[in-house]
């Protein structure tokens, strides 16, 4: 069965709610669509090199921000089943004024060990998220030279001893008809 058009316009909004209004705008950037330089970092030492894309959108009534997070690219799969390191995921984002932070949560059907739920807040120029993965270990994301065009995304998580961070996923963004 097909999507209707009835599901999208409902869900996607043309820009944030107004009670979001004196909220920090942490994601607003995203909206629109990205071109993707994917690496994934090996425990091992060994670099996985992908292009992806990423589409993000006001959703909800403009209270969430929503994306698709695709690499290999859709145009590059070879089957509709997925590789290692594939991801066709989801983010959300809502504001809680309660913690004072965006929650992001993260879900990934044809990876779920990589689906996340984090808290994310302003650090300097950049964003830094604080979570864990859908099995327990501990993770912090990061946007870094955040521009109108391109960004820098990374990803950690702990080692077995929790004490050291492991660098797992770059991210390089770059808008799409920029």
């Amino acid at each position: 069965m097909k999507a209707s058009n009835a599901f999208f316009d409902a869900l996607v909004s043309s820009a944030r709610a107004p009670e979001l209004a004196d909220v920090d705008d942490l994601f607003g950037f995203l909206i629109g669509s990205w071109d993707l330089e994917a690496v994934l970092h090996h425990s091992t030492g060994q670099t996985q090199r992908s292009k992806g894309e990423l589409h993000a959108a006001w959703v909800l009534e403009g209270r969430a921000i929503q994306d698709l997070f695709i690499f290999p690219r859709r145009s590059d799969r070879a089957s509709a089943l997925p590789a290692s390191g594939d991801r066709y995921a989801t983010t959300i984002r809502t504001y809680d004024r309660v913690l004072r932070a965006w929650r992001v949560d993260f879900i990934n059907p044809a990876a779920p060990e990589t689906s996340a739920h984090l808290t994310a807040r302003r650090r300097e120029q950049g964003i830094e998220m604080e979570g864990k993965l859908a099995g327990g270990v501990s993770i912090r994301w990061r946007y870094r030279s955040i521009t109108a065009t391109s960004f820098h995304y990374s990803a950690e998580k702990t080692r077995g001893d929790g004490a050291h961070w492991q660098l797992y996923l770059e991210l390089f963004g770059s808008r799409v008809g920029a």
